[in-house]
């Protein structure tokens, strides 16, 4: 027998001790491994005849790598008889670990899929929310609609711009056209003179520079005309915002104490102006205390009064009886002057002279007296009845 016959011999009785452990098997091999000895004169047939018997002796699970393996290592195939021995321990092992590694990829996956959802789930899951949030987006529409159309029509209709202005004009004109119809006893300077000065102050520039002060004047035969033609003229100023115009009346005032007099119609014109009122009427300011009427430095001071978007209309009764229709406003003016001169500083006025000097009441007067014109009675008035 030669000794490549007895090594494969050797190996299939090492593989066929299944008792004995790796230990014994891998110094069963070394010690056939080292005493093989390869003869330079050894035919191909008997290489082959060994390669044949190792192949017989191989297990039916064995693998195809390895034959591969054992094919090509021609000159090594003792060692590889040994490597056949330690393979199917490697094979568990390592299938074991496939196992093992494919188990941990799985459970790593089912990980992701619970952190991560899929984009199909979360557009379901998002879908109901999105269904409400556009709900939302839905209902304030419709409150987006309405701010947009009272900032229109507060811009529209505000003093402030152009095309309220206009509005304001025409709806005065239109008001004062209404006056002159019913009377039609006045003259027509009275008409023509408030009209133009109290459109002027419409239509001044924002903010403006000066409120409109307006006093008309009348002898005793006129006073029911007085009362109602001056509210009226107010009320007309007024009519845009279709707000009446504040109504202060100082008959039986003289009397009274100043101070109070003083806060109680600086009380009603703030709070008024304040609350969108735009004009007041003041009955018979002859008649209100002298000290009281220093309250109006604050109202008609020309560019330093408290409130310039608005008109005051005072009114003053003359102790005449009749006012010519002849005189001339400037003369209408003068005698109006004098008169409250008369009213305010005279000693004999009761709490009129220790609180008004003549300084003051000049004063005073260049800040009322912008415009005075006279009003004359009517037959077609009723008394306590305006036209």
């Amino acid at each position: 027998m030669s000794e490549l016959e007895t090594t494969s011999v050797h190996q299939k009785v090492d593989f066929s001790e299944g008792d004995t452990d790796d230990e014994d098997d891998n110094s069963d091999v070394s010690s056939d491994v080292t005493s093989v000895q390869v003869r330079p004169g050894a035919s191909v047939d008997s290489e082959a005849e060994t390669s044949g018997a190792s192949q017989c002796s191989e297990p039916f699970w064995q693998p195809s790598q390895s034959r591969d393996v054992t094919a090509l290592d021609k000159q090594h195939s003792v060692l590889s008889g040994a490597f056949y021995q330690n393979t199917p321990q490697k094979w568990v092992k390592q299938t074991a670990r496939i196992r093992t590694k494919m188990q941990n990829d799985s459970l790593q996956k089912s990980e992701l899929r619970n952190r991560f959802p899929s984009a199909s789930s979360q557009y379901v899951a998002r879908q109901p929310q999105n269904a409400s949030s556009v709900k939302k987006k839905w209902w304030r529409l419709p409150v987006l609609i309405a701010m947009i159309a009272l900032f229109v029509v507060g811009y529209w209709w505000s003093p402030h711009t152009p095309e309220a202005k206009t509005a304001a004009v025409k709806e005065f004109q239109n008001q004062m056209k209404q006056l002159m119809n019913k009377y039609q006893g006045q003259d027509e300077k009275l008409w023509k003179r408030s009209q133009t000065f109290l459109e002027k102050h419409l239509n001044s520039s924002q903010p403006r520079p000066q409120p409109a002060i307006l006093l008309l004047t009348a002898a005793r035969d006129a006073e029911e005309v007085l009362k109602c033609l001056s509210e009226q003229i107010a009320d007309a100023y007024s009519s845009f915002n279709s707000v009446r115009a504040i109504r202060i009346d100082g008959t039986g005032k003289a009397t009274e104490d100043s101070d109070a007099v003083k806060l109680e119609v600086d009380r009603e014109l703030t709070n008024g102006f304040r609350n969108g009122q735009n004009a007041a009427v003041v009955h018979r300011f002859e008649s209100l205390p002298a000290r009281s009427t220093l309250i109006f430095y604050k109202y008609c001071d020309h560019e330093n009064a408290a409130f310039k978007d608005v008109a005051l209309v005072l009114t003053v009764l003359l102790e005449e009886e009749t006012l010519g229709t002849s005189l001339g406003l400037k003369e209408i003016e003068e005698k109006v002057r004098d008169f409250l001169r008369v009213k305010f500083t005279n000693s004999d006025t009761p709490n009129s002279y220790k609180h008004m000097d003549p300084d003051k009441l000049s004063g005073l007067w260049s800040r009322i007296s912008h415009l005075v014109l006279p009003v004359q009675p009517e037959d077609a008035l009723k008394r306590g009845i305006c036209l």
